[in-house]
């Protein structure tokens, strides 16, 4: 079999399967970068004393706005404990806390303290760097590094396999398996800031249409409120649970802003966070408010937080003195391929785990920190179901034909990411209007009739292919909702209709992906069991 994508879901999925299995891990990047890795809050599961799965559900349906699946989110959460153990049993070391049990974070709308965390703020690598070492080690699986998926194989209504480039030769190989699992989900670097790694482009869900895959949920991204915002230095993620530590956001007066906003203040969910940060931000002079830390014991701050700490300290910036400079900035995409809990599709063959996935346990706002523990306990149900299940024939499966246009100067293709990450950053951000999506799909559409002329098999353009039209249809589903909810909020429409609970926007697409079909779902998004 084939996966596509080695981040927590991808990782866990090929190492849960018996030993001897046959599996392509297929990595855009060097294996070890991914979303994953530059996960620092930690991954949620009820494992304290105090906390249960039952208080996990609660916390975890309220954040998601009336639209998170009952029953992947319980799936989920009463999974949690035991695929933690699984995690120690790689070799994951968590931080530990009293009496041989990990160290328990808070983060926003969570009622416990029940994030567990490694390297105070580096969990997402302490965990990579466990999964990423057994993969190594384990027999029957080969490892395609700096290597990206263009686009899925289907034949006799299953898909069969996947085309597969080499980043450094440029070699095009179609892999033909059984099953492929789509683990490489993220979709960040359509907006200009983002938390995400340069390979977040979306193009798991990308393929996903182009195959006639079932869609749901796209007008949802969320943005996380704190992101380092200095003008010559990259977007850093500052993480959440600075703030479950207690650290205050500060407008340009000194206020503290979010006493005002929401009962739990700083602690409220990430999109009422997001909001009023971007209410306070004073205009071009002064885009940010101020994470302030000064109060908090300076010696545990330094010690709980020590990569924030040393990333600040290269821009002059000390963690316990200073007022920190952050902003909004695209987050996790909560959208994407329709899937059940052990990730089936529409699609039979094709399986989708992790961001690239949209289970329904995140609703219209995700809870922080579980989206560490989706991947995991999605990937670990995948593989089980694969493995309990006879692996079908393989399928013939037609080869596209070759497409030989001209080559885009590496000019245009700058210009052409440039020009989309700016109108999505611009109109489809964290406040939207008609005018400003309008204004975004017109934008995008004249992009996508300039790239229709250029070679989609090299890698720069493939990548903003898929791009585009995620773009296209994020603007359409956003467009088509018109309410307010959790991420997604039209200051046209800003009240949260009522009728729309539990409502999702499924969106489908013909066999070459041209034709868009949308519908509501009222129900569970996809079944929970179902072939491989």
């Amino acid at each position: 079999m084939v996966i596509v994508g080695a981040g927590i879901a991808g990782l866990a999925c090929a190492l849960r399967l018996p030993e001897g299995r046959r599996v392509a891990l297929v990595s855009k990047g060097a294996l070890g970068e991914s979303n994953t890795r530059y996960a620092q809050g930690g991954l949620a599961a009820a494992v304290g004393a105090d906390d249960s799965p039952t208080l996990h559900f609660a916390d975890t349906m309220a954040a998601g706005a009336g639209l998170c699946d009952a029953d992947a989110v319980s799936s989920l959460v009463e999974s949690g404990p035991e695929a933690v153990r699984w995690l120690l049993a790689q070799g994951t070391r968590f931080d530990p806390g009293e009496h041989e049990q990990p160290a328990l974070g808070r983060e926003a709308a969570h009622g416990r303290n029940r994030v567990l965390h490694a390297g105070g703020d580096a969990t997402g690598a302490e965990i990579e760097r466990s999964l990423v070492a057994q993969i190594r080690a384990r027999p029957g699986v080969t490892v395609r590094e700096r290597s990206t998926a263009l686009d899925l194989l289907v034949g006799d209504g299953r898909c069969g396999g996947v085309i597969v480039q080499d980043f450094a030769t440029g070699h095009v190989t179609a892999l033909r398996a059984p099953v492929i699992v789509l683990a490489n989900g993220g979709a960040g670097q359509l907006w200009a800031v983002t938390s995400n790694p340069p390979a977040a482009t979306g193009d798991g869900v990308a393929m996903a249409m182009r195959a006639g895959v079932a869609v749901a949920d796209l007008e949802f991204t969320q943005f996380h409120p704190t992101v380092l915002a200095l003008p010559d230095a990259p977007p850093f993620l500052i993480s959440e649970a600075v703030r479950g530590e207690g650290a205050y956001l500060r407008n340009g007066r000194g206020e503290r802003f979010m006493v005002a906003t929401h009962p739990l203040a700083e602690l409220a969910p990430r999109d009422i966070v997001a909001r009023a940060i971007q209410r306070e931000i004073a205009g071009p002079n002064e885009p940010y408010v101020s994470l302030d830390l000064r109060h908090l014991d300076a010696l545990r701050m330094a010690e709980r937080f020590p990569t924030i700490a040393a990333h600040l300290a290269r821009y002059g910036l000390d963690l316990t003195r200073d007022l920190l400079p952050v902003a909004p900035a695209a987050h996790y995409f909560m959208g994407g391929i329709v899937a059940g809990t052990a990730g089936e599709t529409s699609l039979p063959g094709l399986r989708a785990i992790g961001e690239v996935s949209c289970t329904g346990v995140h609703g219209a706002n995700r809870l922080a920190s579980n989206s560490l523990l989706e991947g995991l306990v999605f990937g670990l149900n995948a593989a089980d179901h694969i493995a309990g299940n006879r692996l079908p024939d393989l399928v013939d499966v037609p080869r596209a034909a070759s497409r030989y246009f001209r080559p885009p100067s590496a000019e245009d293709v700058a210009t052409w990411r440039h020009d989309l990450r700016a109108a999505m950053s611009l109109d489809v951000a964290v406040v939207r209007d008609a005018t400003g999506l309008d204004r975004a799909s017109t934008s995008i559409a004249r992009l996508a009739e300039r790239m229709a002329c250029t070679d989609a098999t090299a890698p720069e353009v493939a990548e903003l292919r898929n791009m585009t039209l995620l773009a296209l249809v994020i603007i359409a589903a956003a467009r088509r909702r018109e309410e307010s909810r959790g991420s997604h909020f039209r200051s046209d429409f800003p009240d949260t209709a009522p009728e729309m609970d539990g409502q999702h926007q499924l969106l489908l697409t013909t066999s070459d992906g041209q034709r868009l079909t949308y519908g509501r779902l009222s129900v569970a998004l996809s079944p929970r069991s179902g072939t491989s």
